[in-house]
């Protein structure tokens, strides 16, 4: 790394710091909507699974990591 201070930034307090980090992506309403969907599938799944073996674990599970995926804070 080299560093070439010229005339302008030598007087400088501070370092002259620029942070680039781009353009959020954000999901189309497409793709929200198909995401909701496969997730509705996923829970319709787990609820067969709780209905077959007698005990409300997989539809929780599905239900808490669901909660978790919406709410996220880089989402």
């Amino acid at each position: 790394m080299t560093h070439n201070i010229i005339g302008s930034e030598a007087g400088r307090s501070g370092a002259h710091v620029e942070i680039r980090t781009g353009r959020a992506r954000r999901a189309s309403k497409r793709q929200v909507i198909a995401a909701h969907l496969v997730a509705a599938g996923v829970g319709a799944g787990a609820s067969l699974i709780d209905v077959t073996i007698g005990q409300p674990i997989a539809l929780g599970v599905v239900a808490l990591a669901f909660v978790a995926w919406t709410f996220w804070p880089s989402r």
